[in-house]
C-alpha cells in the first residue's frame, strides 16, 4: 500500500512537472541524456577529462538544439500539445525507472512486494515487462554500445 502511495503521488508531481516542461524540453532532456552517454562510452580517448568533456559538448548540443526546436513549436502555437506531451512522456520515463530500478532497489530483501498489498505496482510492472520488453532490451544494447 506504501508502494501504491508513493507511485500515485511521485507520478502527480512528475506530470506536473513535465506539463511546466513540456514535450520538448523533456523529449530533448531524455535524449541528452542517452546521446551523451553513447557518445562518451564510445569516445576514441577514454582518459582523465576527455569522456566528460565529450558528454558535457554533446549534451550541450542536443540541449541547443532543442532550444531551436522550441522556438518554431512556440511560433507555431503549439504550446498546449507540447505541454500535454511533457506530461506524457514524463510519467513513461517515471514508471519505468521506479518500476524497473528504484522500487526493487528500496525493497530488496523485504516482503512489501506482496502481490496482496501493492496492486498499482503489480499491475503496472507486468504490462512493462511483458509489452516494453523490446524496449527496455534495445535500451541495455545502447548503453551496452552494441547498436
Amino acid at each position: 500500500m506504501v508502494i501504491d502511495i508513493f507511485l500515485v503521488i511521485s507520478v502527480v508531481l512528475i506530470a506536473w512537472l513535465g506539463w511546466s516542461a513540456g514535450l520538448v524540453r523533456a523529449f530533448f532532456a531524455v535524449l541528452a541524456g542517452f546521446m551523451a552517454t553513447f557518445v562518451s562510452a564510445n569516445c576514441s580517448y577514454q582518459e582523465g577529462l576527455n569522456v566528460y568533456l565529450v558528454f558535457i559538448v554533446t549534451a550541450l548540443f542536443v540541449i541547443m538544439l532543442g532550444a531551436l526546436i522550441l522556438r518554431v513549436v512556440s511560433f507555431f502555437y503549439l504550446n498546449i500539445l507540447d505541454r500535454l506531451g511533457g506530461a506524457l512522456l514524463s510519467v513513461c520515463v517515471w514508471l519505468i525507472v521506479s518500476i524497473n530500478i528504484l522500487i526493487p532497489t528500496i525493497t530488496r530483501g523485504t516482503h512489501k512486494l506482496d502481490k496482496s498489498t501493492s496492486t498499482i505496482y503489480t499491475a503496472i510492472s507486468d504490462t512493462i515487462q511483458s509489452k516494453f520488453l523490446y524496449l527496455q532490451i534495445m535500451y541495455l544494447l545502447c548503453l551496452k554500445g552494441k547498436l
